[in-house]
């Protein structure tokens, strides 16, 4: 019978090794034991080194999409479009410059309350930069669903 076991920084009393299998992954375990802050589940691929390519949410979702041999989508209709044009929103989110408005006494499903600028600073990515600026320039504010159907046309 296996069992799994959950990887942590600092071993357990009862168990003074590491919990990793393989003497190589030991090796960078304990060598950087003190840089890692003692957070559990740590991965090496997490580290902060600015010199590595960070994608979008959209490239990742995109690149899920992929055919591994041939490197085309095979599903390349509307529903992956429209969740690209999806995660551009999303992602201009997660780096703060948009948010949806306050839902208040009345609770509304996500794609019918309205995209919100919170800071009109460019992204750095020529997609997102230019989803940005046309929501600066868009008054009223539009629903999530609008602009998903609004990026199609960028």
């Amino acid at each position: 019978m296996t069992t799994v076991t959950r990887r942590t920084v600092r071993p357990t009393s009862s168990n003074s090794a590491a919990t990793y299998s393989d003497s190589a992954s030991n090796n960078i375990f304990q060598s950087n034991q003190n840089e890692r802050d003692y957070r559990d589940n740590y991965d090496e691929r997490d580290s902060d080194d600015d010199k590595e390519t960070r994608l979008t949410l959209m490239e990742e979702v995109l690149l899920l999409g992929l055919k591994d041999r041939e490197g085309y989508t095979s599903f390349w209709n509307d529903c992956i479009s429209s969740g690209l044009r999806g995660c551009i929103l999303t992602e201009l989110g997660f780096r703060g410059r948009l948010e949806l408005e306050k839902t208040g006494a009345r609770r509304r499903t996500l794609a019918n309350r309205k995209v919100m600028l919170l800071d009109d600073t460019m992204a750095g990515d020529v997609l997102l930069d230019e989803a940005l600026r046309h929501v600066k320039e868009t008054q009223p504010a539009e629903t999530v669903q609008s602009w998903i159907e609004y990026l199609s046309g960028m």
